[in-house]
């Protein structure tokens, strides 16, 4: 039995993403390859990435955006997967309003993060 688990998100821009797992001190490689789970199962990704705890993730791309496969019971990192998983989707977030407000020709001002774990970002573009 399969130990890898799939999880949709909604990534779909593979340069913010390589950011984001970058940032989260994740060393990643895009290209196709398979991963193995405990039971030595295969699962065919796009990206893997890996850190120094080795946790593995693997990315596969379904066409519209990338799911997040893992293994579970491999995971050895002090945060819970659902704390990384939150934490990843967050910071993806981020650049990606950083990405986009550049691209709009807005400069950013500031960016806080408050006591119930949201971010404020502020930018500003003047005309």
């Amino acid at each position: 039995m399969s130990h890898f688990n799939r999880v949709k998100t909604k990534i779909n821009n593979l340069s913010i993403l390589k950011a984001t797992l970058k940032e989260l001190g994740y060393n990643y490689n895009y290209k196709r390859k398979c991963i193995q789970d405990l039971n030595g199962n295969t699962q065919i990704v796009d990206l893997i990435a890996e850190n120094s705890h080795e946790d593995l993730l693997g990315f596969a791309w379904d066409g519209q955006e990338y799911n997040l496969i893992t293994d579970l019971q491999m995971w050895n990192s002090s945060l819970t997967f659902e704390c990384f998983f939150d934490n990843m989707i967050q910071q993806y977030a981020i650049k990606s309003i950083d990405y986009t407000s550049i691209k709009e020709g807005f400069n950013k001002l500031s960016q806080e993060k408050l006591s119930d774990g949201s971010v404020r970002i502020i930018v500003q573009r003047w005309s």
